[in-house]
Formats: C-alpha cells, sequence, structure tokens
C-alpha cells in the first residue's frame, strides 16, 4: 500500500453538529473549560471524541464529556510543564514535531485535493462517461433448489410438477442461504455463477426448469429461469457513491506517480533493516 493510500486511511472524521437557530455557535467559538489564559472549546471536545476507541466513542456524549474536559485540561498543565523544561528544545523532541507537522500537513493537503477531484460537476463527468461507454449485455433471473445427492434433486424434480411450487420446493428442502427467500438469487450476469451453472442457465427459456440435477462444487441443483433482461446502465444516485471510490482511487494512483516521477527514491530490503536493528 501507497504512502499516500496510508495518509488517505488514516484520516480523521469530524463530528458534523447541526446548528438549530442562525444565533448558534460553531463548536469552535464555544469555551468549556479555560486554565489561565488557555481556553478549551467544544470543538476540541469533539475531535478528542472522535479519537477514542470505538466502545467508548458509542457512548453518550453527555456521560463522557467530563473525562474528556479534564483529560484535555491535564493534557495542557503537562505540556506547559514540558515546555518549562525546555522539552520542544530537544533534537529527538524537534525532529518528532517535525515529522507531525510534515503527516498533519500532507493529510490536509490530500483532503483538499481528494474534495477537489470528488466534486459534483467531477462526479457528473465520470457519469457521463460511463454511460458513454456503457455496453449493453444479457442479465439473468434464476432461482434453484441445493441438496448434496444426486437421488434427492430426481426425486424432487420428478414432485415437482406445479412450477408454482418451486418456491415452497426450495424453501423445504434447499440446503444454499437463497432458501429462506425461496431460492431466489436475483439478477446476474454472464461470469457471475460457477460455469456449470451459467451453462445451464443458458440452455434455458424464460419460465423453465433443468430437467436433469446440474452438479457444482456446492451440490446438485435444480435451476428454475425466471426472466432474462438486457441491462440498463444504472441511475447516478444508485452509483454516486461508487463513482466517488473510484475517483479517489485513480486520482490517487495519478498523484502517486505524478509526485514521484524523476525522484531518486530508495527502499532498504526489509531483511537488511532488521539486521541493522537487531546488531
Amino acid at each position: 500500500m501507497s504512502c499516500l493510500k496510508i495518509i488517505f486511511i488514516l484520516t480523521n472524521f469530524f463530528l458534523v453538529i447541526t446548528l438549530p437557530n442562525a444565533n448558534a455557535k460553531e463548536p469552535r467559538q464555544v469555551t468549556v473549560a479555560t486554565v489561565d489564559n488557555h481556553i478549551i472549546t467544544a470543538q476540541d471536545v469533539l475531535n478528542a471524541t472522535n479519537r477514542l476507541p470505538k466502545k467508548i466513542k458509542e457512548k453518550p456524549l453527555s456521560e463522557i464529556y467530563p473525562n474528556i474536559v479534564n483529560e484535555l485540561i491535564n493534557q495542557h498543565l503537562i505540556a506547559k510543564q514540558a515546555y518549562k523544561d525546555k522539552l520542544d528544545q530537544q533534537k529527538e523532541i524537534i525532529d518528532i514535531l517535525k515529522k507531525n507537522k510534515d503527516h498533519i500537513m500532507a493529510k490536509y493537503w490530500l483532503n483538499n485535493f481528494l474534495a477537489n477531484n470528488t466534486s459534483e460537476e467531477k462526479i457528473q463527468e465520470f457519469y457521463t462517461k460511463y454511460l458513454e461507454n456503457f455496453i449493453t449485455f444479457k442479465e439473468f433471473n434464476a432461482s434453484h433448489i441445493l441438496v448434496k445427492e444426486e437421488d434427492e434433486a430426481l426425486q424432487i424434480i420428478e414432485k415437482l410438477k406445479i412450477k408454482s411450487e418451486f418456491s415452497k420446493f426450495a424453501k423445504s428442502h434447499s440446503i444454499g442461504p437463497s432458501k429462506k427467500n425461496g431460492g431466489k438469487l436475483g439478477w446476474f450476469r454472464s461470469g457471475q455463477m460457477v460455469r456449470e451453472f451459467e451453462e445451464a442457465v443458458l440452455k434455458l427459456n424464460k419460465g423453465d426448469i433443468t430437467k436433469k440435477p446440474v452438479k457444482t462444487k456446492f451440490g446438485y441443483h435444480i435451476i428454475k429461469l425466471n426472466d432474462i433482461r438486457d441491462s440498463q446502465p444504472k441511475e447516478i444516485n444508485d452509483i454516486k457513491q461508487q463513482i466517488v471510490e473510484k475517483i479517489k482511487i485513480n486520482s490517487l494512483s495519478n498523484l502517486e506517480k505524478k509526485l514521484r516521477k524523476n525522484k531518486n527514491i530508495i527502499i532498504s530490503d526489509f531483511k537488511k533493516v532488521v539486521q541493522e536493528i537487531n546488531n
């Protein structure tokens, strides 16, 4: 995984508060505590809450609020003591602070970069290209009854005289996860099912049921083809999140190539690094 992707993954998401009226203040404008001239804001509390472990973070904010505020007060007082002891002038601390500063700068720059690349205009451009390049293909809607033994499948086919009872037989006999839905598998395209299953479906007409059990690695299937249709492009709102994720992936990949171009980058072998640390 590239360093850019790691930075993106580690990005903290801040809690969003809906302002109830025009006179309400933003969290950063609300003081929750003061220590001499130092101010702790509601935004500081929210940011600290967002860094908490998931189990604690899920508790009501009113419940954990006192502990968070007191921890922020303690943190300020300890930091003040550290400055008093001139800890910020030690080389080791200076190096750590610089790296943290670099990380924060990179994180916020990357956030802005991704926000610009996933604007509504960019999303619409991506969707327009999707429509232009969309190729129609056949989609199939099928149901199945899955059993372990061929003899059982043959007996079910023999008893299945009325097609409308397929769902009932699936619920009572199938061992597949779709049994609770009467064996319904929904819509799928070529390549989404195992080869033997797909080949059997392609030989069926709408409404037909396989006359022989279809063997796959999962067992023996009795298949009913419910419907066939030509695929249609998805509505933009149905795939908007997928478009955003795709744009982000492409943007990160292109950015990484651009930033690394003509740069002399050397990565040490892992075993060599371990050896140097252990020696």
